[in-house]
């Protein structure tokens, strides 16, 4: 053999590579490892995605409604002298009615904050309902709105859903409205007595929950026989029934509050699990969110608040 046939052969050996076959089969191996690679990262996304909801609802939720319901608590501090809760006891803690001697506030307050049921919301069946409060200050204080009130000061606030602006323009919030206190100490000091003292009571309010699509609360009656659920028209409509009653009944008391919100993500999950036109669960009945793409991750809280001398005791 020849040094030239030599060095032929050795560089033909050198140059050989993969043949047809095992380049498809490594193809074929690299894409199946890819595909489960891609398939682990996009669940963990989405895993991360679905954790990062619900650890949002649990914030806003839990600690927005244990927030609420703190304030709602004091709701009747001062009013010993007719401490029985109905639509016409003076400065009851629940406002229902307003405007005259024998209702909850003798002043007149426009329907757009006075305790109702006809609210904005981000679901198809119902809108929102809107709680009106008030109470004298137990001790030197922030009202919701983060303004310092002093001890006897008079409160009203109200708890209701508004757009959100800083989130969307489909996005709404709870929030509350209080009224100004006044410059002085003392200068509020027990009940209102001119309807200037309820003032600043029509602003935009504080944001207590954000991403809230419907909020109820349903009052908690009681008469000396049974004890019901009522949404503010339905006590309304039965407090009458029992007045006008022969032989007279007893009017309900209220006794307690329930609240119920449905809150959602901030972020759209993208998990196949979720069904946005399909109804929900919420308090009494089932509601249907307006928006049927986004697959936000939506969560229904509850918490029931007993109303102070609410059941009628002179303490």
């Amino acid at each position: 053999m020849t040094r030239q046939s030599f060095y032929s052969k050795s560089r033909i050996k050198a140059q050989v590579g993969f043949t047809l076959v095992e380049l498809v089969v490594a193809l074929g191996l690299g894409l199946i490892i890819t595909g489960a690679a891609l398939q682990l990262f996009t669940s963990g996304i989405i895993n991360t995605r679905l954790q990062q909801a619900g650890s949002e609802l649990q914030d806003s939720g839990v600690f927005g409604l244990d927030y609420i319901a703190r304030d709602i608590r004091l709701a009747n501090y001062g009013n010993i002298n007719q401490p029985a809760l109905t639509d016409v006891v003076p400065y009851a803690g629940v406002v229902l009615t307003s405007g005259s001697s024998t209702s909850n506030l003798p002043f007149s307050i426009s329907n757009a904050v006075s305790t109702t049921n006809s609210g904005v919301s981000n679901v198809n069946e119902s809108k929102s309902d809107q709680l009106v409060i008030q109470f004298l200050a137990p001790n030197d204080m922030v009202n919701c709105e983060g303004l310092l009130v002093f001890a006897g000061d008079y409160i009203i606030q109200r708890y209701f859903l508004r757009q959100d602006t800083s989130g969307g323009a489909t996005d709404y919030a709870l929030v509350c409205d209080a009224n100004k206190p006044k410059a002085n100490r003392g200068d509020v000091t027990g009940w209102p007595k001119l309807a200037t003292d309820i003032q600043d009571f029509n602003g935009a309010g504080e944001v207590i929950m954000p991403r809230v699509d419907q909020v109820q609360f349903l009052l908690g009656t009681k008469t000396t026989t049974t004890f019901a659920y009522y949404t503010f028209d339905q006590y309304l409509a039965a407090a009458k029934a029992a007045r006008t009653a022969v032989p007279a009944q007893s009017v309900p008391r209220v006794v307690s509050i329930k609240m119920s919100v449905l809150v959602r993500s901030k972020d759209d999950t993208k998990n196949n699990y979720i069904d946005p036109g399909q109804p929900l669960q919420f308090s009494n009945g089932t509601v249907t969110p307006k928006d049927t793409k986004t697959k936000y991750l939506r969560r229904e809280y509850n918490t029931i608040v007993s109303l102070r001398n609410g059941l009628g005791e002179k303490i």
